[in-house]
């Protein structure tokens, strides 16, 4: 046997078969251990997510998976607030499914596919202590066939689970901190959905919230589902099963046929909630999986994460073995495992507590159609990889816009990290706001897009552009976070307002520290365009239900509301690259007209269904009495009923169609369209007098794609560029 190897992974679940396959298709030395042998089975909810789904098939591992029930999305219920569904396919790019498949098959697939591309593996295999030499891990001593083996690598990973015994030898793995989390499989069930179902939150046995906790149905065939609860809080781990006997209870209650019986026993692991990146890296080891804490405080996912953790470790102990092939750097882990999952995952149990404010905004707001928490449930609560996590709909990838010599890409994720780190200590999850929740997210159509091009007109430094550019996005979600506050807020909506206005004073209070770097100037301009959006928000709620407002105090709305957000972007990055104040100006009013066509356009799109999923925004909008450019148009012309309509507040779902229908039969849907091109033209306008380059040409393009929203697959050549747009 070979006593030396490039890695040793401890421990065959998915996180130690995903780093041992990775490991070994770089032409590594890998030995993977596992105490147990195979088939051998593992307390989980069975769920791949999409983003699991995707590593494995890139593994090569959903070939040899055996049939698996597929789930096409996912059904919240929230006690007393009824239920929403998410369908998996209802966002462009976005996998159809997941899949519900047994760890105890589930592990097996993937240690095969493992073996099959390099690695060896020792089943049997405990490990019974690290060696340690001068500070170093340099390997383990495992009893195997009753013999004690002493084997020895340049790295050493610990997925030995959320108990960890390699991790807690090396003092890498704190007391406590652990919740539970109890499953089993019924059978015989009947009327079971194509879907995963959660439920939250629980009781406890004397009829208290439990918070964080929830319960949960994975089917694994039409019959048959995996059902357990889990308890974020520590010290439950006594009245789990407890927990669980009250949710099945609640279960029969609700369904009558739901009474299968139990096929095998209830089963009970625990649920690490530490994760902390300083610790998941030690001399000479790595941890991943749930030995580093990666679980889901709000859904208890994980094997995505796992899967990942283990890509990540090989990733990293394969670039040291290249530097060093026996001492390599492996401190590359915890920067990386920190990009990944801040926004939701660090400090697992400081999490559990600060949660449970969070939980109960979700609570509160679980029916609200308000933008912040539309985009707080999808951050929370839905399993990772549905669909990308957008933070308003102007965020679209216009990279075939961008004109060649632009470069904005590597800036545009540098203004990412730095939102993200920018709130990663007092809002962890506010983190996923900033980032994209899947692979390279291109040029996306944000503000900082606009900041970025602005300062091509100058010369900014790099550290400086993207603060700027960070700046500005927090700047947008503040205001984008103030669209939560109620009006007349009831009991519950308590809890959404202070979400919102605390969450906004964050985001504020941190753009303006950043925009700091751009001098009291910068500053300024910020706060002008703050004090615009405020105003614009006073005056909107003081024409609400307003069916007699003129077409152009509406145009004032857009202007300082939306417009004000397009041209503050292009004046701060005009501003701080030192461009002419001429030019400043004619960036600026390019920036005003871009944002009032694409306002326009956007209200139509909504009307007509065009523009991406989403909460039912034209009846919140209709029911809030914040009206459309385009309904304004239709009450001039068809004033009755749709008069009628509005004033009512509350619509239903037949109001809102019946509203939309005589918006459409009015044409004023052509006459919103008309009045965007004209915007357009006037955006087109104010660029004559920049110079010409590839900037310039840049932003021309995005003014057909405001009211078109039409962008090509690839970059267009140079030549396509040339000349004016025509909106």
């Amino acid at each position: 046997m070979r006593n030396h190897y490039d890695a040793l992974v401890v421990g065959a679940g998915p996180a130690g078969g995903s780093a041992a396959y990775h490991l070994a298709v770089q032409g590594r030395r890998v030995l993977l251990l596992e105490a147990q042998r195979f088939p051998r089975d593992k307390v989980c909810g069975d769920a791949l997510t999409q983003r699991a789904v995707r590593v494995l098939a890139a593994m090569g591992v959903l070939d040899s998976l055996p049939p698996s029930q597929r789930v096409r999305g996912l059904r919240v219920h929230m006690r007393g607030r009824g239920r929403r569904d998410f369908a998996y396919g209802a966002y462009p790019g976005a996998d159809s499914h997941c899949l519900v498949v047994p760890r105890r098959a589930l592990d097996e697939a993937i240690c095969a596919r493992a073996v099959a591309v390099g690695s060896e593996l020792w089943e049997g295999a405990a490990v019974t202590a690290p060696i340690v030499e001068r500070g170093r891990v340099v390997g383990v001593r495992v009893r195997r066939d009753g013999r004690l083996i002493d084997v020895r690598a340049s790295a050493v990973v610990a997925a030995d689970g959320a108990r960890s015994p390699l991790a807690r030898a090396l003092g890498l793995l704190p007391e406590g901190d652990l919740g539970v989390g109890v499953r089993g499989y019924l059978t015989g069930l009947d009327g079971l959905l194509d879907l995963q179902e959660v439920f939250l939150p629980l009781d406890d046995v004397v009829g208290r919230d439990l918070l964080p906790s929830f319960g949960w149905i994975n089917p694994t065939c039409a019959s048959e589902a995996n059902i357990g609860v889990a308890l974020f809080r520590p010290g439950y781990e006594g009245r789990a099963e407890q927990v669980l006997q009250s949710f099945l209870a609640r279960l029969g209650r609700a369904r009558k046929a739901f009474d299968g019986r139990l096929r095998g026993e209830w089963a009970t692991a625990p649920l690490r909630l530490d994760f902390a990146p300083g610790r998941c890296v030690g001399d000479g080891i790595l941890l991943v999986g749930d030995a580093a804490g990666l679980v889901n405080p709000f859904t208890g996912e994980g094997i995505s994460y796992a899967l990942e953790s283990g890509r990540t470790a090989a990733e990293v102990i394969d670039r040291g073995l290249t530097r060093d092939p026996e001492c390599p750097d492996l401190l590359d882990h915890a920067l990386l495992l920190e990009n990944s999952y801040s926004g939701l995952l660090t400090a697992g149990r400081r999490s559990a507590h600060r949660y449970q404010f969070v939980w109960r905004v979700l609570e509160s707001t679980f029916n609200s159609e308000r933008v912040p928490f539309a985009l707080c449930r999808r951050a929370l609560l839905l399993p990772e990889g549905m669909g990308e996590l957008r933070a308003h709909r102007a965020i679209d990838d216009v990279a075939g816009l961008m004109a060649p010599g632009v470069d904005v890409r590597t800036d545009l994720l540098g203004v990412g990290e730095l939102m993200a780190s920018a709130v990663r200590d007092e809002w962890p999850f506010l983190a996923r706001l900033a980032m994209s929740s899947w692979g390279d997210p291109g040029v996306p159509f944000r503000p900082a897009l606009l900041l970025l091009l602005a300062s091509h007109f100058g010369d900014i430094g790099a550290r400086r552009r993207i603060r700027m550019g960070a700046a500005i996005e927090l700047s947008a979600l503040a205001a984008l976070a103030q669209l939560g506050v109620e009006d007349a807020p009831t009991h519950h909506s308590n809890w959404g307002n202070r979400f919102a206005i605390l969450v906004s004073d964050l985001l504020m209070s941190k753009a303006l520290h950043l925009a700091a770097d751009g001098g009291p100037e910068a500053l300024a301009l910020i706060s002008r365009a703050v004090t615009k959006v405020c105003i614009g928000r006073m005056g909107e709620r003081r024409h609400a239900f307003d069916a007699r407002m003129a077409e152009n105090d509406h145009l004032s709305l857009v202007e300082s509301q939306t417009a004000v957000t397009f041209e503050l972007p292009c004046r701060l990055g005009a501003v701080a690259a030192g461009t002419d104040p001429e030019h400043v100006g004619a960036l600026g009013s390019y920036g005003r007209a871009l944002g009032v066509a694409f306002r326009l356009t956007e209200e139509v799109r909504i009307i007509t269904g065009a523009s991406r999923p989403t909460d039912n925004a034209v009846g919140v909008a209709l029911s809030e009495g914040t009206l459309a450019h385009s309904v304004l148009v239709a009450l001039r012309r068809s004033p009755g009923r749709l008069t009628s309509l509005i004033r009512r507040g509350r619509l239903t779902a037949d109001d809102v169609e019946e509203a939309v229908a005589i918006v459409r039969d009015s044409g004023a849907l052509d006459v919103t369209r008309a009045l965007a091109r004209e915007q357009a033209r006037r955006a087109a306008d104010t660029l004559e007098g920049l110079p010409e380059g590839p900037a310039q040409a840049s932003l021309l393009a995005l003014v057909d794609h405001v009211v078109g929203r039409q962008v090509p697959e690839k970059l267009r050549p140079a030549s396509a560029f040339a000349g004016r747009p025509h909106p």
